[in-house]
């Protein structure tokens, strides 16, 4: 699953996946919280770069694109078809 760029570095910390949570509590404990996460938010742009993100779009791989108007259920039906999982 492909999320753009920007998605993912804006809704990062959104999951509470224990290590994303780690290191947004670490952030919030440093002197500056609103210039150190500002300063995370650029380190994932660069990561998430639009070139990034265009080579793994175009890789040769099967790819779901996020979208946040679509159910989980739709989500996985899309991937069940993808690896063949629903004949």
């Amino acid at each position: 699953m492909q999320a753009n760029p920007e998605i993912s570095v804006r809704r990062f910390f959104e999951r509470p996946d224990r290590e994303k949570q780690f290191i947004y509590r670490l952030l919030m404990e440093e002197p500056d919280p609103e210039k150190a996460m500002e300063n995370y938010r650029q380190g994932l742009m660069l990561i998430n770069s639009k070139e990034r993100y265009e080579r793994s779009l175009n890789a040769g791989f099967p790819v779901i694109l996020r979208d946040e108007n679509r159910s989980v259920e739709e989500t996985l039906q899309m991937a069940e078809k993808i690896f063949g999982l629903n004949e």
